[in-house]
């Protein structure tokens, strides 16, 4: 699997809000397409490893990523 370039992504994480991407906005903004095991995309692929260092949660609904903001002071 192509490693994907998350520039783009973490861009939208930058922001500080929930967004959400389309398997083909993914693809274009990545390079690379989206993990095909639902639990790997969500804990332990490139894109999760992001949205964990950024306090982001990922929702994997098919063909679409749903990114949410955590709340760590809780």
């Amino acid at each position: 699997m192509k490693k994907p370039n998350l520039d783009g992504i973490k861009k939208k994480m930058n922001n500080g809000k929930d967004f959400e991407i389309t398997r083909d906005q993914y693809i274009k903004s990545t390079g690379a397409d989206i993990p095909q095991n639902k639990y790997y995309t969500s804990r332990n692929s490139a894109v999760a490893h992001l949205a964990e260092q950024m306090n982001y949660r990922i929702e994997v609904i098919p063909e679409k990523l749903v990114f949410k903001k955590v709340n760590k002071n809780k």
